[in-house]
């Protein structure tokens, strides 16, 4: 399936009778067929695991472009200028309703310093991976809108965080641990696909979350297959264990179950806004109703006893990170 224009397609406009034919076919051939490999007889492999797209060229290319210590502005943009792509996105970003810039932003250093190299750095990354991802085969999920979702959920992890009495790591590593929040579920889409489309298609028929499907069939959900993927790839531990944990819905004082809820926080919100397509097509609810949301209004900066202030700032501010995530991912 060839990626979409409209950034609003779901799973639903997939039409019911090609669902179907993908559950019928994936009980046809289980009949018919040798026992399957495990998930798990997957990632022991090299030669499978081998082939999975890399985010260590991502992270090398960071290094290269920003994280040197004494690495010049205009360093960083003749190298972003070769890229015109990755120029335009700069551009788009300095200029969206996010930032609101009084005059129009025409250059490319000067775009890098309105953002930030921070913002820029999560922009190289999501435009990398869309790029690592994009060869997978495309059936039930098109990996466009899923890093259009997922870039959506990183920005508002980082912009959540933001009003949080303490926090314990940067603003980047709270985009990354949102923007990668599904990463096994690239995983799992590469290493046995079918299985993938059959997982996610009863999932979109039966209008429900697939991570606890993931678990029926597999004996593992996403955020463990991703937070394995990430281990392998060098990502730091916090990062991981944030991925690890997003469906466990458990409410602890421990840094890895408050990152962890910001990420479903996030994705709830994200999802309430059809901003892109992560598989889950279960009614994310009123996300401000929430048992996250309750959670989060305990943990913040307020200066109203009921939290309608902050409220409105999430909405305005979720509104603005949907802009700024179209500007990057067209």
């Amino acid at each position: 399936m060839a990626f979409v224009d409209d950034l609003n397609v779901t799973l639903f406009d997939f039409p019911l009778a090609t669902m179907i034919t993908i559950l019928e076919k994936k009980s046809a051939s289980s009949k018919n067929s040798a026992p399957e490999k495990s998930i798990f007889d997957y990632l022991e492999d090299p030669k499978a695991t081998s082939t999975l797209p890399s985010l260590q060229s991502v992270l090398r290319e960071l290094e290269t472009l920003t994280q040197k210590s004494n690495i010049r502005l205009d360093e960083v943009t003749r190298l972003v200028q070769v890229d015109q792509g990755m120029s335009l996105r700069v551009l788009r970003m300095a200029n969206s309703v996010y930032y609101a810039p009084s005059q129009p932003i025409l250059d490319v250093q000067d775009a890098i310093l309105y953002i930030g190299l921070s913002t820029f750095r999560g922009a190289v990354v999501s435009t990398r991976c869309i790029e690592k991802t994009c060869h997978i085969q495309q059936g039930i999920l098109d990996w466009k809108d899923f890093w259009t979702h997922a870039a959506g959920v990183g920005y508002v992890t980082m912009e959540l965080a933001k009003h949080l009495k303490v926090t314990e790591l940067g603003e980047e590593s709270y985009y990354l641990m949102g923007l990668l929040h599904d990463i096994g579920k690239v995983v799992l889409a590469h290493l046995i696909p079918d299985r993938f489309d059959e997982i996610y298609a009863r999932a979109a028929l039966e209008r429900i979350a697939p991570a606890a499907l993931e678990t029926e069939a597999l004996g593992v959900d996403h955020g463990l297959l991703g937070a394995w993927y990430l281990e392998q790839q060098g990502i730091p531990a916090a990062i991981c264990e944030a991925v690890r944990f997003h469906h466990s819905h458990v409410f602890e004082e421990k840094p890895h179950a408050k990152n962890a809820l910001l990420i479903r926080l996030a994705d709830s919100l994200i999802r309430k806004c059809h901003l892109g397509e992560s598989g889950n097509c279960a009614d994310p609810g009123d996300p401000y109703s929430s048992e996250e949301w309750k959670w989060y209004f305990h943990h913040c900066f307020i200066m109203d006893p009921e939290g309608k202030d902050l409220q409105e700032k999430v909405m305005q501010m979720v509104e603005k990170v949907s802009d700024l995530v179209r500007t990057v991912i067209v």
